[in-house]
């Protein structure tokens, strides 16, 4: 097959969603499919790996999105139209409902091509960026987001929690849970003798440790872990806490680590590079920890469960459905830094339980392969195709 991608996110913005579209058009290659990616990164193809065959990117026309600087915008004038004339894609395949979005469905008719959308994101959680974190905000974003979906022929959702809220939002188009994936040869626990502890000194721990990796950001509640990793420093004085990632709230998280006189155990990393170094950070650590109430399926939780890592979460959205209480980690009360800050210590305290724990992350990452996802995918378009 012939496959178009379209996305708004793509390197070199670092996130779920640029991952799981490069991640995806390259499996998609390795089964044998042609794929284009159309996307608003400026200079997107020199970000790829160029031996990879059968995959071609296409930067659009675009411009800063003034409300909300990291993201470009592009007006869905039929700018692809000559690149996918030649191409002759069998499937497109959009991954947002933004601007980039719009010129996947333009082009959808134009063609006569079905259009399968992913949703990845609940917008709602996002609006304060863009100051309109209001009731009316809310209830246009959700219209808005159904509205585009029900103009793909296939919706994919990574979560059944997200699905849900599309359809009670309004979306009358089928929709079908596809997880997101991860590379489990490169997210893989450190086995060799010593090479956790070497790598732990390389970062300046020489205890247990936290890691937390993704954007530094409001919704991500970044400010509970560190309130909850506040508490249990008075009771395990050489724990450290990693924040790997960067993002607007990292002046006002690096403040708080201040105010509460424990800076010096808090390492904020900066952005690390998708690959070695990032599965380093990972495996020089102990237990991943967030308190985010925003998330649908996120890759960096995928890719600590790859390198064997439990997880503490709240009960939130996507992640109910990702971690296993008591078989791969532990829920936590919502906005509870206390017990946060318990059912962490509990589980460090008890090492059989860690072992336990990092092992069955281990087992439950393997489920999300980008082979098995490609191939899940795979029949998906096929079945689409033989329906239209």
């Amino acid at each position: 097959m012939r496959i178009a991608i379209f996305s708004d996110t793509f390197f070199p913005q670092i996130n779920g969603v640029t991952t799981t579209v490069y991640q995806s058009a390259k499996s998609l290659t390795k089964l044998g499919h042609e794929v284009m990616i159309f996307t608003v990164a400026p200079d997107a193809a020199k970000y790829i790996d160029p031996d990879i065959k059968n995959l071609a990117i296409v930067s659009l026309p675009s411009v800063p999105a003034l409300i909300y600087p990291s993201l470009r915008f592009t007006l869905p004038l039929g700018f692809s139209l000559n690149k996918l004339r030649k191409f002759k894609p069998d499937i497109i395949h959009s991954h947002t409902p933004l601007s980039v979005g719009w010129e996947a469905v333009m082009c959808s008719k134009f063609f006569k091509i079905p259009l399968v959308g992913t949703h990845h994101t609940f917008y709602d959680d996002y609006l304060k960026h863009i100051k309109l974190d209001y009731k009316w905000g809310k209830k246009f974003s959700w219209k808005s987001t159904v509205g585009y979906y029900n103009r793909c022929n296939l919706v994919l959702s990574p979560t059944q929690s997200l699905a849900d809220a599309l359809k009670e939002q309004g979306l009358k188009k089928p929709v079908v849970i596809l997880q997101n994936s991860i590379d489990t040869n490169l997210f893989r626990p450190a086995t060799e003798a010593g090479a956790k502890e070497q790598l732990k000194h390389q970062y300046g721990i020489f205890g247990a440790s936290l890691i937390f990796e993704g954007r530094l950001s409001y919704e991500k509640s970044i400010d509970q872990v560190i309130k909850a990793f506040a508490l249990m420093l008075k009771k395990m004085s050489e724990l450290k806490l990693m924040l790997v990632g960067d993002g607007p709230e990292r002046k006002n998280l690096e403040k708080l680590a201040e105010k509460l006189k424990i800076k010096d155990s808090v390492i904020f990393t900066g952005l690390l590079p998708y690959g070695e170094k990032i599965v380093e950070a990972y495996q020089a650590s102990d237990i991943y920890i967030t308190a985010s109430k925003s998330e649908n399926m996120p890759v960096a939780i995928l890719e600590a469960m790859g390198c064997g890592l439990p997880i503490i979460a709240v009960k939130e959205r996507g992640l109910a459905e990702l971690v296993k209480e008591n078989i791969n980690g532990f829920f936590a009360k919502t906005d509870d830094p206390s017990d946060i800050a318990q059912k962490t210590l509990d589980l460090l305290n008890k090492p059989e339980l860690l072992k336990k724990f990092s092992e069955a992350s281990r087992v439950l990452a393997r489920q999300y392969s980008h082979e098995q996802i490609a191939v899940t995918l795979e029949d998906l378009y096929k079945k689409l195709l033989k329906l239209i």
